[in-house]
């Protein structure tokens, strides 16, 4: 096996490593807006009935 080979081969793998961790970064990050936006509506709903008792 040649330098060359070798290194393309590393090149992919490496590649393939930070192709998976993109992806579980947004995986995440959508998990994360998700749990915020759930946060902005209780919030929503808590003033909202803040409102209705004042």
């Amino acid at each position: 096996m040649s330098m060359r080979d070798l290194n393309a081969i590393i090149r992919d793998l490496i590649d393939k490593e930070i192709e998976k961790i993109l992806n579980n970064i947004k995986e995440e990050t959508t998990d994360i807006i998700y749990i915020i936006d759930r946060k902005i509506e209780e919030l929503n709903q808590y003033l909202k009935f803040k409102n209705i008792k004042s």
